[in-house]
């Protein structure tokens, strides 16, 4: 182990050849760890879209299988500690682990238990025991997963104030079944906003693309909705952008809202999971499922400039005080060099339940009760 005081060296891993949520948090922290001065790399993700999004300090491994990540991990060498992402990263490290025995951190990106069936739930339970630290990314990712966590809520760079001018409604997200998105299409459908000149834009890709693309024509809306699939570019996609509408009411975090939130968009978004936390009493919330309350958030805030303006900068301090990334990062580099430390201690085990809670977990939260949006 070459770890010193002021550097370290850690090891990302996620097991896909994707780029997504997960993925894109992975590239915003190795580059930020990279550019306070520690050695990073990264195993997994898209190869392309990886070494493009990161600095040439940050070495890229392609590792699309679980046989693949475990050879690039135990391939890397001086390396203090491994940080992996999803059940099959950390089958990855368990692999890896005789050859590479260094602690194991672990973040928990969604509100559920390990593994996906019978099978991988009990191939998880043995994987699992190389994990040295569990890191929830909210209170509900906390509250959900078995056993002790450490809350580090994600972070974001700032970004400009998007002018909020444009008739352009933004739902950024994957087309699954958990995320709702057909009620949020809906909603738009149920606002009569197509009808005023207004436009959504459903980014991002999934297995429900083609039903949602034929709801979009029986509810009218085809030609006021736009199926953008994939979109790398997502700043600019929020920088255009006037609403944002987060559906799903069962996100450990909700990546894109944050994104949102930096840019200083308005965001309507389902009464539950992260949003709870990282809107607050501050966004405009509706009950799950709930498509009329939707519909009547989006005529709000379309209804009225001077409320979307005092919105969204209402939510961008809210980003900029508890989910910046330098705040992440912070608490990141804090638990590395507390495990480290305990961990590397003779006979020390690292002890989550004694890592001090963030600021950011006295933010205040958005009531959970059965009220409609917010009143302003």
């Amino acid at each position: 182990m070459t770890s010193t005081r002021h550097s370290l060296s850690v090891v990302h891993v996620v097991v896909t050849d994707a780029f997504a949520g997960v993925e894109r948090y992975v590239v915003d922290v190795a580059g930020a760890l990279a550019a306070r001065g520690h050695r990073v790399h990264t195993i997994g993700g898209d190869p392309v879209r990886m070494r493009a999004e990161l600095p040439d300090t940050v070495s890229v491994h392609r590792a699309r299988t679980l046989v693949a990540a475990a050879r690039a991990v135990a391939s890397t060498r001086d390396v203090d500690l491994v940080h992996v992402h999803m059940t099959t990263a950390e089958g990855a490290a368990w692999l890896a682990h005789p050859f590479h025995p260094v602690p194991v951190i672990a973040t928990r990106h969604f509100a559920r238990q390990r593994g996906s069936s019978p099978v991988a739930r009990a191939l998880a339970s043995v994987t699992s025991r190389v994990i040295t630290c569990d890191i929830a990314i909210s209170r509900f990712v906390a509250d959900t997963i078995d056993g002790p966590s450490v809350l580090i809520a994600n972070g974001v760079a700032p970004r400009p104030q998007a002018p909020l001018a444009a008739p352009s409604v933004v739902m950024l997200q994957r087309l699954e079944p958990e995320k709702a998105p057909a009620i949020g299409l809906e909603a738009f459908a149920r606002s009569g906003l197509g009808d005023r000149g207004w436009r959504l834009t459903v980014a991002g890709t999934g297995q429900l693309r083609a039903d949602l693309e034929r709801r979009a024509r029986t509810w009218g809306v085809a030609d006021s909705t736009e199926f953008a699939g994939y979109v790398a570019d997502t700043d600019g996609l929020l920088e255009g952008a006037s609403i944002v509408l987060a559906p799903g009411h069962l996100d450990g975090f909700g990546l894109s809202v944050v994104e949102a939130m930096a840019h200083g968009v308005p965001v309507v978004a389902a009464r539950g999971g992260g949003h709870l936390e990282t809107l607050g009493p501050d966004g405009l919330l509706f009950p799950p499922g709930d498509v009329g309350g939707a519909a009547d958030a989006l005529r709000r805030l379309a209804d009225d400039p001077v409320l979307r303006l005092s919105v969204g900068a209402t939510l961008r301090r809210r980003q900029q005080r508890a989910f910046s990334l330098p705040r992440h990062i912070d608490r990141l580099e804090a638990l590395y060099r507390a495990v480290l430390g305990e961990a590397g201690a003779p006979g020390g085990h690292f002890d989550p339940t004694h890592f001090p809670d963030p600021p950011e977990a006295q933010e205040p939260v958005a009531p959970s009760g059965p009220a409609d949006t917010v009143s302003r």
